[in-house]
Formats: C-alpha cells, structure tokens, sequence
C-alpha cells in the first residue's frame, strides 16, 4: 500500500509526485515551502500561477474529517457529553491538526494532477 510508485507513498513520504525520490518541501514540511522542482527528476511542482490555492479544498476537507472524527468519537465513547464540551473537543483537534493540514493538502493536491513515472521522466 505505501509502496513506491502508489499515492499515497508520495503523500505520506512527502516526495515528488513524479519520480518519489526528491523531496516536495524544502527543509521540514512543517516550516518551509514548497520546492520549485524535484531535485532528482527537475520535474516542475508548480503547473501554472496559483496552482496551491486548490489546495484550500483539500484543507478544508481534511477539517471536515477532523471535525467528524473529534463529534463521533465524543459521542460514542462518552455519555451525556455536553454541546459545549463537543465544541471544545472539536476545537482543540483541529488546532492539534493544524500544523499537518498545510504540508499533507499541499502534496494530495499535487499528487492530483502530477502523475508518477517509473523512470522519473516525462
């Protein structure tokens, strides 16, 4: 399943969408930006002007997940739990959640649209 050459390798490894050896980010995922192009396969991260603002959809998605995720297990494993304390749960997730969101929609949302290639080139 995060064998090289699958999605999720790349989404979860953090590596080029393409080739899934350069890195996708430069320095740590959770500080820096997004690298201009792969290191090892010089493949272009960036396929037009404002390409990440998709990845917005992704974020919010990955909220939505969160927020499911925290109501449910609150529900579920909890009785009698107040509104006020689901809201509270909720929030702490989400700001628990924060800090992975921005580098993980950055790579699914490439990993959208770049395909990988074996030999790592077009």
């Amino acid at each position: 399943m995060l064998k090289k050459g699958s999605k999720l390798y790349s989404i979860f490894k953090f590596k080029c969408p393409t080739c899934h050896e350069g890195d996708f980010f430069e320095g740590s995922p959770f500080k820096a930006s997004v690298k201009e192009r792969c290191t090892k396969c010089n493949n272009k991260y960036s396929l037009e002007p404002g390409f990440y603002q998709g990845s917005y959809y992704v974020v919010y998605a990955l909220s939505v997940a969160v927020f499911v995720t925290v109501w449910t297990s609150c529900n579920l494993f909890f009785n009698d739990v107040s509104f006020e304390t689901q809201i509270y749960a909720i929030l702490i997730g989400l700001l628990v959640a924060a800090p992975f969101m921005y580098p993980l929609s950055k790579i699914i949302w490439a990993n959208f649209f770049i395909r990988y290639k074996k030999n790592g080139k077009h």
